[in-house]
């Protein structure tokens, strides 16, 4: 049982000054003393507790709209109340952006995109998908796409090749057999070459042709009758130019007639060195190929000699000048190859053009 109130003496009013009268107080408790105007008096119960309440530290502040406070376990010492003023930390993701934003950024670019109702439907249901149930149709996309693709494919005409293209095989199968550095007119040397030429300008090919061995096969087999109707067409203007007496410019000029090559001296050599040859075996089914072996023989002796082989030439060009059209004056310029026939030259050479 707690004790009993105490009487104390306290002054009565300033006129008497003699008059005490009793007031009760708490019971006190031992506690720390707190000085009051030099004199030492024990808190209360109330105001002990009311004095640790304002030794503790500051109140948790209240919510405020964009800020928040850390919970204790978010801090290491539970007393971390410093607010989030927005700012994004290296340990903190950014926010990503809401579904309506992102739904109503879509609907412009849908509209952008023109898409029908029904296609816009199925972006919307797209959006509210879950994340596994918009991978599963993207797949299912994917899918039907490659039906389509097949459907198409099956239905297309089968592969033909245009006019244009057999235009440019013919050219450029010409513009290879009077080449400077072609090794042989006849076999896979000249048509590799122009397989080559195609392979690498393309023209109107469709992409990846040369992956598909079918219509690949197709343009190779062209490739070769192209070339032997050449060899043929060459063949019969050189056996007319002996009869004729031809010289050999207008031969040359004959054979590349229609298509872009200009009458060299290199070339006018070649077409003399086909005329030497056709005259030794008169015209033989065998006429090719002693061609091939006669430019075979000339790269053996002169071996990496580019002069000899020059030389080799001109010797030919010279005793075909003094053979045909002797007493007929005319000139072959020392014209340079254009482009056109540079570029040739150079696929038939191996050289890589940039």
């Amino acid at each position: 049982m707690a004790p009993s109130p105490t009487p104390i003496p306290h002054p009565g009013p300033a006129a008497g000054g003699d008059q005490t009268s009793l007031q009760p107080i708490p019971s006190l408790q031992p506690h720390r003393p707190l000085r009051r105007e030099g004199a030492t008096i024990f808190l209360s119960a109330a105001e002990q507790a009311m004095e640790d309440a304002m030794m503790r530290s500051s109140p948790t502040p209240e919510p405020v709209l964009g800020k928040r406070t850390r919970q204790a376990d978010d801090s290491t010492d539970g007393n971390d109340t410093e607010p989030d003023n927005g700012t994004s930390s290296t340990t903190q993701p950014q926010s990503s952006p809401s579904i309506s934003n992102v739904a109503a950024a879509t609907l412009r670019y849908v509209s952008k995109k023109k898409l029908r109702p029904e296609q816009r439907d199925e972006v919307d249901a797209f959006l509210l998908d879950t994340v596994l149930g918009r991978q599963a149709k993207l797949f299912a996309c994917i899918l039907s796409l490659e039906n389509k693709v097949d459907t198409f494919r099956s239905a297309a005409p089968p592969y033909q090749l245009s006019d244009e293209l057999k235009t440019n095989i013919t050219n450029y199968g010409v513009a290879v057999l009077l080449s400077v550095n072609v090794s042989a007119y006849k076999g896979d040397i000249p048509r590799n070459h122009v397989l080559d030429i195609l392979k690498r300008y393309r023209f109107d090919l469709p992409a990846g042709i040369e992956h598909d061995y079918a219509n690949w096969e197709k343009i190779s087999t062209f490739v070769g009758y192209s070339l032997t109707q050449t060899r043929a067409r060459v063949k019969k203007l050189i056996k007319d130019s002996i009869k004729a007496n031809t010289n050999i410019f207008s031969l040359a000029q004959m054979i590349v007639h229609s298509t872009p090559c200009r009458t060299t001296i290199q070339l006018c050599s070649r077409v003399a060195l086909m005329r030497a040859v056709h005259a030794e075996c008169n015209g033989s089914e065998k006429y090719w190929n002693l061609i091939d072996a006669r430019l075979e023989f000339i790269r053996t002796r002169a071996g990496s000699s580019a002069p000899r082989t020059a030389r080799a030439f001109n010797k030919i060009l010279k005793v075909d000048r003094a053979t045909y059209g002797a007493e007929e004056e005319y000139v072959i310029g020392d014209t340079v190859p254009d482009e056109w026939q540079q570029r040739v030259d150079d696929v038939v050479a191996g050289i890589d053009i940039v």
